[in-house]
């Protein structure tokens, strides 16, 4: 069996990224003592606690940086492919302020953006303009005080002006192992258009698990929408969602999805969430969602399709029918 691709909305997530040059400047900020404990800021209402607002400072590595993202802005799309048919492009800024008394290596960073309530992932991409964060390798130096920004390019999913658009920062300290994660929230630009659908269902307790139902544990897998034959078999695809319910963040989707067909429930495609996948921290009491690409053979539609979804050592079974 596969690992399925990323593709259609997925992030690129699906939705971490390290992007290529930037720029520094030298500005001036207020130092802050290397190792203090990290202090979000304060959340207004609507905003659960541990995101803080677009624009805000929260502390990172210990202490070691201030972090900053900026309003989103909306950006013009590159030429070629970069950015998917009827998808809009946005711009990202993230300043990173060296809040110690010496030089430092610019940690190793990502950002995932995910807008909407379901958390559509976006996709990164790069031009002159906005070329994002240096490859980790590059020895980036920042002076005591002073402030590295990134331009960050993302492709928006159709119909996401106006929505709210929650940023998921990772550093990773040089020498260190492990990443350093905050949230951000504000609106991506424009006006939002039309109104929100209606959510979906959660399942009974112990009952079956239609496919667009949310089991009671915050997962949801959608109906496949199915491409033509190619070769005896048929490419799918398929929107997974993962629902933090709790106040800490998440630490990913984590998520193995095993595709079983007809009433004998024939193994015909696995994918992991999290292998290939956008698979950064999910942010307290929101809502992450990814397209995932599987295959099955042409010969069982019609017919019974049954996915199951295995997370952290737990099994949920979901039912349908490829039509």
């Amino acid at each position: 069996m596969k690992t399925a691709p990323l593709v259609g909305t997925c992030a690129a997530a699906l939705l971490a990224f390290v992007l290529t040059g930037c720029s520094q400047d030298d500005a001036p900020a207020s130092a802050g003592p290397a190792g203090a404990p990290r202090q979000a800021a304060s959340s207004p209402a609507g905003l659960p606690d541990g995101i803080a607002p677009l624009g805000t400072e929260q502390q990172l590595a210990d202490g070691a940086w201030k972090a900053t993202v900026r309003p989103l802005q909306a950006a013009t799309p590159p030429a070629g492919d970069s950015v998917p048919a009827g998808w809009s492009a946005a711009r990202v800024q993230v300043d990173l302020t060296n809040t110690g008394t010496d030089i430092a290596l610019l940690p190793e960073t990502a950002a995932t953006v995910r807008v909407g309530e379901l958390g559509l992932a976006t996709v990164p991409f790069t031009d002159k303009s906005l070329a994002g964060f240096p490859e980790p390798d590059a020895g980036t130096k920042v002076k005591p005080g002073a402030t590295f920004t990134a331009d960050l390019g993302v492709a928006v999913p159709p119909q996401s002006a106006g929505q709210r658009a929650t940023v998921t920062l990772e550093a990773t300290q040089a020498g260190l192992a492990e990443a350093d994660a905050v949230f951000f929230e504000g609106l991506l630009p424009g006006s939002r258009a039309g109104t929100a659908p209606t959510p979906a269902a959660t399942a009974a307790a112990d009952s079956a698990i239609e496919l667009g139902q949310w089991s009671p544990d915050g997962v949801r897998v959608s109906p496949l929408q199915l491409a033509a034959d190619k070769g005896g078999r048929r490419e799918a695809t398929l929107e997974l969602s993962v629902r933090n319910a709790d106040d800490e963040p998440r630490s990913g989707m984590g998520v193995t999805l095993r595709v079983l067909v007809g009433t004998d429930l024939a193994t015909a495609d696995t994918a992991s969430a999290g292998l290939g996948y956008g698979d950064a921290p999910i942010a307290p009491r929101r809502t992450a969602t990814e397209t995932v690409r599987v295959s099955v053979p042409s010969r069982t539609v019609p017919g019974a399709v049954t996915i199951e979804a295995e997370q952290r050592g737990a099994r949920l079974i979901f039912e349908g029918t490829l039509k």
